[in-house]
C-alpha cells in the first residue's frame, strides 16, 4: 500500500485543518497515512477510527523537560530542540517504509522544511508543503532581533521553494507567495469538519447549558441562560438573553482589550431595548491567566454583561457554537494573509461571526452578510448594538447557510486530489 506522512509539530487536537487532511487522503486515495503530531489533546475519533490512518508521537520527553530551563538559555534550548527533533524525524521517516508523499504543515518552518527536503533527496518523496501562514512573522511577535527573522525568513524561502505542491488558505497569501517567493500555491479553503453542526433539540441545548453552568446571576436551578423546565417540559425563557463565543489560544495576535473595552462600552450602554450579554471565551495559551483576572474583577461590577473562561472538551465545543447567538473573532494575523479555523468552525455551526479587521478577512466573513468586520473596541460595540436593534443576527444565521453547503473534502477532491492523480501516472 502507498504510503503518505503527514507532520505537524504542534497539537493534533489543535489542527483541525491537517485532521481534515488526512481524512481526505485516506477516504478518496488508495494511500495509508502515517500521521506525525503532538498527541497532547485525544484525536478526533474520527482519525482514531479510520483503518488508513495511524498515529505517532512526536513529542520527545527531553524537550519537554528541558523548557523549564531558565530564560537566559532561550537560545542554547531552541538549538538544542532543533537538532534533536531533526534527527528525530529523519530516523522516523528514512527507516520506515517509503513516503510517496510528506505533507507538512507551515508553520512552523523549522524543522519541518529541511527534513522534507532531505528525504526528498534521499527518497524521492513528493513534498506537499500547506502555507498557513508564514512563520517568520509569528516569530517576529516573540523575538525583536532582525538579524534572527531574516535568517528564518530565508530559510522559510529557500526550502519553500523545494515543494512540488504549495497550498494556501486564502488568494491573498496565494498572491503574495507569488510576488514575495515566486511560489505558484493553489488556494484550499478551510470548512469545518461535520461534528461542527447546528443543535436543533431544545432538550440537548437545556442539558448542555446546565452541564456547563451556563446561567445568569440569580437564575434558579431549573434554568439555564437561555431555557427552563417546568415539570418535564423545557422551553425557551421569554427574555432571552445573548450568548456569544471567543476561542482563542491566548497569544499576541490577539488583542482581548478590545474585548474588554467593547464590554465595557456595552455594559454602560445597556437599556431596555437591548439584552444582557454573556460572553463564553475557551481555550489555552500564555495570555489566559492575565485575562482570566481581568474578567474576574469586571464581573463583580458588571450589571449586564458576563464573561466566563471555561475549557470545553472536543464533544462540547462545537455543540456550543451552535447554542450561541454569534462568534467574535480577535485574530488580526501576523502576516495578513491566513485565514483562522475558529471562524470556520462557527460558521459550520451555523453561527455568524464579529471579526477583526485585516487583509485577507473579507474572503472568509462578509461584512453584513456572514456577520460584521470590526477594527476597534468602539467598532466592535457599535456593530454588536447594531445587529441587535436592526434584527440582523438571525439574517446572518441564513447567510451562512451557504458557507455550510461546502465541505472540505469537496475543495480537497477540487484543488488536491488532481495533483495526486497525475503524479501517480507519470
Amino acid at each position: 500500500m502507498k504510503q503518505c506522512s503527514i507532520i505537524v509539530f504542534g497539537d493534533i487536537g489543535r489542527s483541525p485543518r491537517m485532521v481534515n487532511h488526512a481524512l481526505s487522503f485516506a477516504d478518496t486515495t488508495q494511500y495509508r497515512i502515517n500521521f506525525y503530531a503532538y498527541l497532547e489533546n485525544r484525536p478526533p475519533q474520527a482519525l482514531l477510527e479510520n483503518p488508513n490512518i495511524r498515529l505517532y508521537d512526536l513529542n520527545l520527553r527531553i524537550i519537554n523537560l528541558m523548557k523549564k530551563l531558565p530564560r537566559f538559555l532561550f537560545l542554547f534550548y531552541a538549538i538544542v530542540r532543533i537538532l534533536l527533533q531533526t534527527l528525530y524525524l529523519l530516523i522516523v521517516l528514512l527507516f520506515s517504509r517509503k513516503q510517496d508523499f510528506i505533507l507538512v504543515q507551515n508553520p512552523p518552518s523549522i524543522p519541518t522544511l529541511h527534513v522534507a527536503w532531505l528525504v526528498k533527496i534521499l527518497r524521492g518523496s513528493k513534498i506537499i508543503v500547506d502555507f498557513h501562514n508564514y512563520g517568520y512573522t509569528l516569530l517576529g511577535l516573540q523575538i525583536k532581533q532582525k538579524h534572527i527573522l531574516k535568517i528564518s525568513e530565508i530559510y522559510e524561502m529557500y526550502f519553500g521553494m523545494k515543494c512540488d505542491l504549495a497550498l494556501c488558505v486564502s488568494n491573498a497569501m496565494k498572491q503574495d507567495l507569488l510576488n514575495r517567493w515566486g511560489i505558484r500555491a493553489q488556494t484550499l479553503y478551510d470548512r469545518a469538519n461535520s461534528s461542527f453542526l447546528p443543535l436543533n433539540s431544545i432538550e440537548e441545548k437545556h442539558n448542555l447549558l446546565q452541564k456547563l453552568d451556563i446561567k445568569w446571576k440569580n437564575q434558579t436551578f431549573n434554568e439555564t441562560l437561555l431555557t427552563y423546565r417546568e415539570r418535564d417540559e423545557i422551553q425557551e425563557l421569554p427574555n432571552k438573553q445573548l450568548l456569544a463565543i471567543s476561542s482563542t489560544s491566548w497569544t499576541k495576535d490577539e488583542d482581548f482589550n478590545i474585548l474588554v473595552q467593547a464590554l465595557d462600552l456595552y455594559n454602560d450602554y445597556k437599556n431596555d431595548s437591548l439584552p444582557n450579554l454573556y460572553v463564553v471565551i475557551t481555550g489555552k495559551g500564555p495570555l489566559k491567566e492575565q485575562f482570566e483576572q481581568i474578567f474576574l474583577k469586571k464581573n463583580t461590577w458588571w450589571q449586564n454583561v458576563k464573561v466566563e473562561l471555561k475549557w470545553l472538551s472536543a464533544e462540547d465545543y462545537p455543540k456550543l457554537l451552535s447554542v450561541c447567538d454569534f462568534g467574535i473573532c480577535l485574530h488580526y494575523s501576523s502576516s495578513g494573509l491566513d485565514l483562522p479555523m475558529k471562524v470556520v468552525d462557527m460558521f459550520g455551526s451555523g453561527i455568524p461571526v464579529f471579526a477583526k479587521s485585516f487583509k485577507a478577512i473579507g474572503e472568509l466573513v462578509e461584512h453584513q452578510k456572514t456577520g460584521m468586520i470590526f477594527d476597534n473596541s468602539q467598532d466592535l460595540f457599535e456593530n454588536i448594538v447594531f445587529s441587535i436593534k436592526n434584527k440582523s443576527l438571525q439574517d446572518y444565521k441564513n447567510q451562512v447557510q451557504n458557507f455550510r453547503k461546502i465541505t472540505f473534502q469537496q475543495e480537497w477532491q477540487r484543488v488536491v486530489l488532481p495533483f495526486i492523480q497525475k503524479l501517480n501516472k507519470n
